[in-house]
């Protein structure tokens, strides 16, 4: 090789030499701190592509496995819950077998029936409150939504659905044989003899709701056996009017402390002692007391001045404010030539307090035998009206109607107390009082009627008649039920309605709150008021041409639903239900529908199914269908009879239901890829989708039906939790392979992409001792052209 100065080849191969190791040795430094055998694509393109794929589906495992582990969690929360439910259901059926053994009252089965409620409630409440991360977990919701164009389509969630747009169309194939549910009662007798107090003419005004509560010694009849006509005039100014001879208007809402109305006596005279007894301060003065004062002159005197004492001038007789006889006194006529006074000192012993002005100015007053005065005290109130008897022994009845007259402005929905006072034939004071029930009064109304004669014991009771009166109501002890409130509660339609009794209620009263608890509490009504009017009968007038209102004095009771949908039952204490003695003459039957549903979008078949319980299931994946009885019938009533039958609903032929639903199962993402799921679908486990909603034990045959009926809801949830279980045993075998299958790609990654250390220091080394060796020779090569310089200088 040449020796030259300008160019050290010797060097500048080993300064290439050098570079290449310094080099390699700090990619070998690099791999050594990182770990990594590829930090750079440059590394290994073929070997990052594969790590990067392989650490995708590492991480994908790994969140899968959690994912599964949420699932468990999940699913763990669902069962946990059920368990509860299913203890509950346990318990619900050892109560139903105790209630239904014979030795129990209704009064014990309703104690039952208590618990049973909570029951219910509780687990309604768990189905509704059982989530996990806010996703409900057993009401339904969690497995499908649902919506219905019409309350009367229901659907239960069942499992996994197909969802879509349904329309339903619902023919009726037997609408005729269709029935409702029909109780009827015992005959309701009188106990005793008691008013019937029925309302034979026709009111004449359709804003009068009920005229009762009469007194026991109420009118009926004139001197003559003909019946007393009473009228009441309605009007805006409603000014008291003047009654007819002997009848005197008292007022209405009469109670202890009521004044009697100012009013004349027979209408045609204006007898002058009435003048004479005032209120003002001239007259005489009562300081307390409260009752009717009757005065009765037993003397003719003409006014003029007397001097003595007329013995026994007038007779005064007490009574309370009820019109029950307190006691009497006689009044004696003082005059002293100038001045002829009564003294009414006398009333002091008889309940009132009278002022120390207690005498009466006679002078100048002409009165007659026979004549009486009627006061009304309240405390220090005085009013007066009277009554000239020309013939004490005169008949004092009349067949002239009888008028009150009252202002409608007072009347809106309440009851009101009418009283009236007249003198029998003997002269003597009768005081009869009656209720009327008003409703909303807007004009001016009269109102007409008369009332039958007094019933006695074994009679049929009227709608009038209370129930404290009925013989069914006491017991053979002699005790009546209604001496306390009574409670009794109707079961039905999934809901409870409770009502109070009392004894002061009458069979009317009985009907309308049984009527308002069917049809606006337990919503088993109809949507025409006419038919609701008659669910709830108290037969008065039975027809022979009829099914169920042969027996006058009985309830008939229903609904206006048919089939299973339309049962109801009752509950109290023992002995109403005994007096009641409820009997089933009538059991529901369902008609039977054919159900053509399509796809609402396509109008594709979806499937057609009949039914006999108006339920569809089987036909919409996943969806149970319930259908409301009155959708297919309606109630109708017999002109002729009263009676309630069903017929075909003549709008279901040109009806379409429609049904939207939309698929909102859990998918639990147990893979690392797309597709690698599973599916929970948990249906609706509350009372309705168990079938639990309407059991009843309060009854022994009720509580008989009712465990068949828990027995399928035991069943139900021990399948859902058998699947629950069943699920979380396969996540955790999920989880064991995720885990397998992640370890073993983790190993597969690492021989790609992990660095082995002991082969790379072996590397690190060898190119560490070629970087000093390099290092060196560079050196040695630099001093080559010094050679050179030495050959110079020879």
């Amino acid at each position: 090789m040449a020796l030259t100065i300008y160019q050290n080849i010797m060097s500048l191969n080993s300064q290439r030499h050098l570079t290449g190791t310094q080099s390699a040795l700090g990619k070998s430094l690099e791999r050594l701190s990182s770990g990594l055998r590829i930090n750079h694509a440059a590394d290994d393109a073929s070997g990052l592509a594969i790590s990067e794929k392989l650490r995708s589906q590492i991480s994908g495992l790994k969140r899968a496995t959690m994912n599964a582990q949420d699932g468990i969690s999940m699913l763990q929360t669902a069962e946990g819950a059920l368990e509860e439910v299913s203890s509950m259901l346990q318990r619900m059926r050892e109560l139903a077998v105790q209630a239904s053994n014979g030795t129990y009252t209704t009064n014990d089965r309703v104690e039952l029936q208590k618990e049973i409620e909570q029951l219910k409630a509780e687990i309604n409440r768990i189905s509704t409150a059982t989530e996990f991360n806010t996703k409900k977990l057993l009401n339904g919701d969690g497995t499908a939504l649902w919506s219905a164009s019409d309350s009367k389509i229901n659907a239960i969630v069942r499992g996994n659905v197909k969802e879509g747009n349904y329309a339903i169309k619902i023919e009726n194939l037997n609408a005729t044989e269709a029935k409702n549910q029909v109780f009827q009662t015992d005959i309701m007798t009188l106990a005793h003899d008691v008013e019937k107090a029925t309302i034979n003419s026709n009111l004449t005004t359709s804003q009068i709701e009920n005229i009762n509560n009469f007194s026991d010694n109420f009118i009926t009849t004139d001197s003559s056996g003909n019946p007393v006509t009473y009228q009441v005039d309605i009007t805006d100014a409603g000014n008291v009017a003047t009654a007819d001879h002997d009848f005197k208007i008292v007022d209405y809402n009469i109670a202890t402390g009521s004044e009697l109305a100012d009013n004349d006596g027979d209408g045609t005279t204006t007898p002058t002692f009435a003048e004479a007894i005032t209120d003002d301060t001239s007259g005489i003065q009562f300081s307390s007391g409260s009752g009717y004062i009757e005065l009765t002159i037993n003397n003719n005197f003409d006014g003029n001045a007397i001097t003595g004492t007329i013995n026994n001038f007038a007779t005064v007789k007490v009574y309370s404010i009820d019109g029950t006889y307190i006691g009497s006194a006689d009044l004696d006529l003082v005059g002293d030539g100038t001045n002829v006074t009564l003294d009414f000192s006398v009333l002091n012993s008889l309940g009132f307090t009278v002022s120390s002005n207690a005498t009466q100015d006679l002078t100048g007053y002409n009165v007659s035998k026979g004549d009486k005065v009627l006061l009304s005290v309240n405390d220090v109130t005085v009013n007066e009206f009277e009554v000239t008897l020309t013939n004490p022994n005169s008949t004092k009845f009349t067949t002239t109607s009888p008028t009150i007259s009252v202002s409608y402005s007072t009347l809106d929905n309440s009851t009101k107390t009418f009283a009236l006072a007249n003198y029998d034939s003997n002269g003597n004071l009768n005081v009869q009082t009656f209720d009327i029930t008003f409703d909303t009064i807007t004009q001016d109304e009269q109102i007409t009627f008369t009332v039958d004669q007094l019933g006695g014991a074994g009679d049929i009771a009227t709608v009038d008649t209370k129930l404290k009166d009925i013989a069914r109501f006491v017991d053979a002890d002699g005790n009546n039920i209604f001496e306390n409130k009574q409670e009794l509660t109707i079961w039905g339609n999934g809901k409870s309605a409770t009502i109070y009794l009392e004894g002061d209620d009458t069979l009317a009263d009985l009907e309308d709150k049984l009527t308002d608890a069917i049809v606006n509490k337990l919503g088993m009504g109809s949507d025409d008021p006419q038919i609701n009017d008659h669910l709830v009968d108290y037969i008065t007038q039975p027809d022979p041409n009829s099914k169920f209102r042969t027996v006058k004095g009985t309830f008939v009771i229903q609904t206006a639903m048919v089939g299973e949908q339309g049962e109801i039952a009752f509950s109290g204490d023992q002995r109403l239900i005994n007096a009641l003695s409820l009997a089933e003459v009538q059991k529901p039957v369902s008609s039977s529908l054919k159900v053509t549903i399509t796809d609402a979008t396509t109008g594709n078949l979806i499937g057609i199914d009949e039914t006999g319980n108006d339920r569809v299931d089987g036909i919409i994946e996943g969806i149970e269908l319930v259908i409301d009885s009155r959708t297919s019938v309606e109630a109708k009533l017999s002109s002729s009879t009263n009676e309630i039958y069903f017929e075909e609903n003549p709008n279901l032929a040109n009806e379409t239901f429609y049904i939207h639903i939309v698929d909102n199962s859990t998918d639990l993402q147990i893979g690392a890829n797309e597709g690698q799921t599973l599916s929970v679908s948990i249906p609706q486990l509350d009372t309705v989708g168990l079938g639990i909603d309407k059991i009843w034990v309060v009854s022994q045959d009720l509580a008989k039906k009712a465990i068949p009926d828990i027995d399928n809801a035991i069943g139900q949830v021990v399948t859902i939790r058998a699947t629950i279980g069943a699920q979380i045993n396969r996540l955790e075998h999920t989880i064991s392979n995720l885990e397998v299958a992640r370890e073993n790609m983790t190993a597969s990654e690492s021989r790609i992409r992990d660095l082995d250390v002991a082969e790379e220091m072996a590397t690190f080394t060898r190119y560490q001792i070629l970087s000093q060796a390099g290092t060196a020779m560079l050196a040695q090569a630099n001093q080559i052209p010094q050679m050179a310089l030495q050959l110079l200088q020879g």
